[in-house]
């Protein structure tokens, strides 16, 4: 049943200091960040994690798919969370410019399928019948040291409009096969439903993000992704990780998981770095990495990336990838990203996200590295160490990455590109997580950077999504954030 999601909307402003404007060198017009309007599209939510924005039902707008992870009952000392849900969230205002203010939800997956903890999803035709479906991977990093095995990746069909001669048959056998209206409804409605259909369940492993490509050559999509274990949530080197290769069939039928490194980090990223013609992975790491990073270097490196060196004629294995670091000294890392034409000259750049907090206990904050974000620049042969620079130029005054002293809190995460204030280059949108806020880096000239706080994002912490799309096609990019910390989602749209 699709019903309304409550709303609220709040008019904010930003404007920059004059300090920050003197620092810079800008003028006015150049250094003012736009105005947002705010519209909480739904709260009071059951640990909402994840949102991944597209267009699933067809109607040229954006969706938003959301996760919840759900809420976490206590045994003992440990948490352990229920089964999360899945929601589609689709805009119900007129088709174009008519705003966030309305929406519809349905759920796609409810607590009954069993799903711990989903993380981020990804929008595909996963069986090539034309329509957009959900690959949605998942697992409760802490259960392997509970002694549980919930981990999983699932994909659901997309049915809800028939797309092959069968469905349409099935659809018009309704009225046939039931005894009155009602009856034909409900036949009608099943046969519209999410569809599941499991790659792997029971794992050990929990699975947080994933590409869905063609990484064999064999023109059908495949899943890699990285799988990870924890077991004493204070010990950051006991952890389990492997990169791990799903082969696609096309149909959506995937084989048994083949472990290709025993590195990398959850949301690995699948490109061909060394412009070979194959496609290597590149990864940020955050499990084995040393917060310390001053002195003689230990530990793993911050980011890295796996070099194709084989063929996939026989099939991928481990013995067909060699793993690079791309550098060290960011600390425990979130995302590494490949971000085409950032400045505006056509040139590929790369970007990465740290995942730290110098208000933790351990050791002293001077050794350890700041929260951040990073340009990445590779050298002129990428097997050596690449060039590390922050990618802000400029921070507005107390728009620093400040993470919670909670304990298991670091900063920064979720990281979105696109163009926020409308200006024609490529903006980021960067969740907080554990400093409870949300940001966005301006691009002020090619390749020069402003950090903002976005205005009334305080509390919003641990927050996923970070999508920057046009959701109502009224010309102007919105962003999207969803918060554990607080049970809400958020768009905030640059007002007009």
């Amino acid at each position: 049943m699709r019903t309304p999601a409550r709303t609220t909307t709040t008019v904010l402003a930003m404007v920059a200091t004059t300090a920050a404007v003197t620092a810079l060198g800008l003028t006015p017009a150049m250094a003012e960040p736009p105005e947002f309007t705010r519209t909480v599209i739904a709260e009071n939510q059951s640990g909402p994690a994840f949102t991944a924005v597209g267009d699933v039902v067809g109607d040229r707008r954006p969706e938003l798919v959301s996760t919840s992870y759900g809420a976490l009952t206590m045994q003992g000392s440990a948490a352990l969370p229920e089964p999360g849900t899945v929601t589609l969230y689709e805009n119900a205002g007129r088709k174009r410019g008519g705003g966030v203010d309305t929406w519809k939800t349905s759920l796609v997956i409810d607590q009954s399928d069993d799903i711990i903890f989903p993380s981020e999803p990804t929008l595909a035709d996963v069986d090539r019948d034309g329509d957009v479906d959900i690959i949605q991977p998942a697992g409760y990093f802490w259960d392997s040291g509970l002694g549980f095995s919930r981990g999983s990746l699932t994909w659901w069909e997309n049915r809800d409009v028939p797309r092959s001669v069968q469905e349409v048959l099935a659809l018009a056998k309704c009225p046939l096969t039931t005894k009155n209206l009602a009856e034909a409804r409900e036949c009608v409605a099943a046969l519209r439903d999410w569809e599941r259909h499991d790659i792997i369940t029971g794992s050990p492993f929990a699975y947080h993000d994933l590409q869905f490509v063609d990484f064999d050559g064999d023109g059908r999509k495949d899943i890699v992704t990285v799988g990870e274990q924890g077991f004493q949530a204070p010990v950051t080197t006991d952890d389990v990780v492997a990169l791990q290769f799903f082969k696609g069939d096309g149909k959506g039928g995937f084989a048994e998981p083949v472990t290709l490194a025993d590195r990398g980090g959850s949301s690995p990223v699948v490109t061909d770095v060394d412009g070979d013609g194959d496609l290597d992975v590149a990864s940020a790491q955050y499990f084995g990495v040393s917060p310390v990073v001053l002195g003689p270097p230990t530990g793993e490196a911050s980011f890295v990336w796996f070099e194709r060196v084989g063929t996939a004629e026989d099939g991928l294995t481990a013995s067909d990838f060699v793993m690079h670091e791309i550098s060290r000294g960011q600390g425990p890392s979130f995302s590494i990203h490949r971000v085409g034409d950032l400045f505006g000259d056509g040139v590929d750049r790369w970007v990465g996200v740290n995942h730290t907090n110098l208000q933790n206990p351990g050791p002293p904050a001077a050794l350890r590295a700041a929260p951040n974000v990073f340009l990445l620049t590779p050298a002129a042969d990428p097997r050596a160490r690449w060039a590390v620079a922050p990618l802000a130029s400029g921070v507005d005054p107390g728009a620093e990455f400040i993470a919670s002293p909670r304990p298991g809190q670091a900063a920064p995460g979720k990281t979105g590109f696109g163009d926020i204030d409308g200006d024609g280059d490529t903006d980021l949108a960067v969740s907080g997580d554990g400093a409870f806020r949300l940001y966005w880096l301006e691009q002020t000239a090619p390749g020069t950077f402003q950090q903002h706080v976005l205005p009334e994002s305080e509390g919003w912490g641990q927050a996923g999504g970070a999508k920057i799309a046009d959701l109502d096609l009224d010309g102007t990019d919105d962003i999207t954030f969803s918060s554990f910390e607080n049970n809400k989602i958020g768009v905030w749209s640059p007002a007009s």
